[in-house]
């Protein structure tokens, strides 16, 4: 009997009135984990290829194909033996970086197809999650649920479970969201489709230590494929939810526990949603490897109590009823944890840009937000934001701050910290130094933010965008962060160097100065809506601060400047092939090349794109004036144009058609969706 693979408004409704044993409705967490741990139904026979996404899989003669259920409704199929698995990379800008993600994996086997590119690969087995998928009937003997090696995959994941896609899907209606585990001879496979969203990824999975160097270990998903589903790379697809206000409490009773609510006001973008997914850190993990749990204690929607599913990092908020488009929803989260931890063991902890607070990233955060923080006695606390009041009484230090302007990733910390201050034409620059006054330091540091200030300002048209900031000294060395209303600054920027070995840090200090004073602008005037648009802020941020250089230095400024466009070209054109700079963020770090190549990505191509982009300004208007003149009109045009909202390449390219009355696209499909690198005239 063939198999029923739609069926969506059937499923919906059978999957709201499964209920437990008891007689209640279900949880979040009961239902999800039915989801991830399915119990296997009756057999099926498949008259054709399966399709999950780009890819399909076809049993070898012989391999039994069952039904997955959870609660008794049809959420899947498994494989029960070997399979052939054929995959299809359609988009031209993705064939290149798929295939450089795919040149150590011997066994798949890739073949140009067109403007793409075809992946095959032998399986051992499959389970693939989706509504719609396999019949309902009768389950298999008790017991018998997914295949030893993808339960072991499930358990040992440091991704999403499938349940977290599934439920979204059947809440918010997306309709053939796909969630696959493939069993390969040397190498499993993760595939994740999401319609809703416009994209898909094809993954491989294997046990590691996390590579964003939280001391995590399991198994975790890197890049291999990741493509657009029915649009192009430069159509954004709307967010479902967009946090439009937060309003966050941060309570440190002593020691490294923190008791924090927060409170977001969400606007629905796209009709018929009744589910939150929301990025909230479940675990985090010290130096020594020891894990620290985050504990949502209640989750209230609209002042009411409300279900909640919280792992993996995500966050999971039922709505009573779907929303219509403008509609707004409160939600409150309670939780806690030691989220206080200390660095090296340092006297300050930090809560940086990972989501400590809900929020769905980038696309799902254009907010503005008050902050409180309550902590004890020495602790000195800063917020993103103005300060509204600080005060200090019975012990206890509170800070209040206030984001008037939509903002993103909000940041706190607190410490045993001097602070220095200068206030000039209405803006209060603070910085506080660690552990000791460094005054000398710290003025010359606020003198030279007003300088920089001054050129950035003239040159965007547009104001600083925090009346009331603070630059914070981290103990570390080689690191700078601007986040709203403050920026992390290494010991490098308050210290000079007495160790040979920290000498290197200290040699771009005024132009790693001028980039993180950009990103003012650059990510928090302008915004980001996905991790493929990051290259704007970044290759923006280090071109003007390059030239913000070249003006404030003086005399010696145009040389730093031409010092300052070498490094860019030797860092190009170490680059190896299949690297695009639109999509940096899907390189796989196989090697240590591959690291190496995703920063001289991010600050090498980057902003030798945009000076190429002003020299070829520059020629077509026939002299370095006229095209400076263009330049300068599109940054300002740029900058206003997407003011306190998303900036993304494709508003990029539209204001500069704009701007000069021609076709840019092209141009841009060579040097930022393509992996082609401009060359400068000699």
């Amino acid at each position: 009997m063939p198999t029923c693979l739609k069926c969506p408004g059937l499923l919906a409704f059978a999957i709201a009135l499964a209920i437990p044993a008891a007689g209640r409705a279900a949880t979040l967490t009961e239902r999800a984990a039915a989801i991830d741990a399915p119990v296997r139904g009756g057999e099926l026979k498949l008259s054709s290829p399966l399709e999950v996404g780009r890819a399909e899989i076809v049993p070898v003669e012989g391999t039994r194909v069952r039904t997955l259920l959870a609660q008794g409704v049809p959420c899947g199929i498994v494989f029960e033996g070997p399979a052939r698995l054929r995959y299809r990379v359609e988009d031209r800008f993705s064939a290149p970086v798929a295939e450089r993600n795919l040149r150590r994996f011997g066994s798949l086997k890739t073949t140009p197809a067109g403007q793409g590119l075809e992946i095959a690969a032998d399986l051992d087995g499959a389970v693939v999650w989706g509504w719609g998928l396999g019949q309902a009937g009768e389950t298999a003997a008790p017991g018998a649920g997914l295949p030893e090696w993808a339960t072991k995959v499930l358990a040992g994941s440091r991704f999403p479970l499938p349940s977290h896609d599934l439920l979204v899907a059947e809440a918010n209606g997306a309709d053939g969201v796909r969630y696959a585990l493939l069993r390969g001879r040397f190498l499993d496979l993760l595939l994740q489709v999401d319609p809703r969203s416009g994209e898909e990824g094809l993954y491989r999975v294997e046990k590691g230590t996390d590579p964003d160097n939280t001391f995590r270990e399991g198994i975790w998903k890197m890049d291999l494929v990741a493509q657009p589903i029915g649009r192009a790379w430069w159509d954004r697809v709307p967010p479902e939810l967009v946090a439009e206000h937060e309003r966050i409490a941060i309570e440190n009773p002593g020691g490294e526990q923190l008791r924090i609510v927060s409170h977001s006001r969400l606007r629905v973008r796209r009709a018929g949603t009744s589910l939150w997914r929301a990025d909230l850190i479940d675990e985090i993990y010290d130096i020594h490897g020891r894990r620290h749990p985050v504990t949502v204690r209640s989750v209230r929607v609209d002042g009411r109590p409300a279900d909640f599913l919280h792992r993996d990092d995500e966050l999971l908020v039922p709505f009573r009823r779907a929303l219509a488009e403008k509609e707004t929803v409160e939600v409150e989260v309670s939780y806690d944890g030691e989220l206080a931890l200390r660095p090296a063991g340092n006297s300050y902890w930090v809560l940086g840009t990972l989501p400590w607070y809900p929020r769905r990233e980038l696309a799902g955060e254009l907010a503005t937000i008050d902050i409180t923080v309550d902590v004890p006695e020495p602790w000195t606390p800063f917020a993103s934001g103005a300060v509204v009041s600080r005060t200090a009484q019975g012990g206890r230090h509170r800070l209040s701050t206030r984001l008037d302007q939509p903002m993103q990733f909000a940041v706190v910390t607190a410490g045993k910290y001097k602070i220095v201050e200068g206030t000039h034409e209405g803006v209060t620059c603070r910085v506080a130094t660690y552990a000791m006054l460094k005054e000398r330091a710290a003025r010359q540091l606020i003198e030279r933010f007003f300088a920089g200030r001054r050129f950035f300002e003239h040159l965007f048209a547009e104001p600083y965008p925090f009346r009331d900031f603070a630059m914070i000294e981290v103990k570390d060395w080689g690191f700078g962060q601007a986040p709203p209303g403050i920026i992390f600054f290494t010991q490098e920027f308050f210290t000079v160097p007495v160790n040979p070995g920290t000498t290197h840090y200290f040699q771009d200090r005024n132009v790693r100065y001028l980039h993180e004073l950009a990103h003012g602008w650059w990510g928090n005037v302008v915004k980001m809506d996905a991790p493929e648009e990051i290259w704007l802020s970044e290759a923006f941020a280090d071109y003007t601060a390059a030239l913000a250089v070249w003006q404030l230095l003086k005399g010696r400024g145009e040389h730093e400047f031409d010092e300052i466009v070498k490094d860019w070209v030797e860092a190009a054109s170490l680059i190896h092939p299949g690297a695009s700079l639109y999509l940096t963020h899907h390189i796989a770090w196989n090697e240590a090349r591959d690291r190496e190549d995703y920063w001289r990505l991010r600050y090498g191509k980057g902003p030798l794109v945009v000076h190429a982009l002003r020299l070829e300004l520059q020629r077509q208007k026939g002299s370095a004036e006229e095209g400076d003149r263009y330049f300068i009109a599109l940054l300002r045009s740029y900058m206003k144009r997407n003011r306190y909202g998303w900036g993304t390449t494709r508003s990029l390219v539209e204001t500069l058609d704009q701007v000069t009355a021609g076709n840019w696209q092209p141009w841009f499909e060579r040097y930022v969706y393509g992996t082609e690198t401009p060359q400068l005239p000699k």
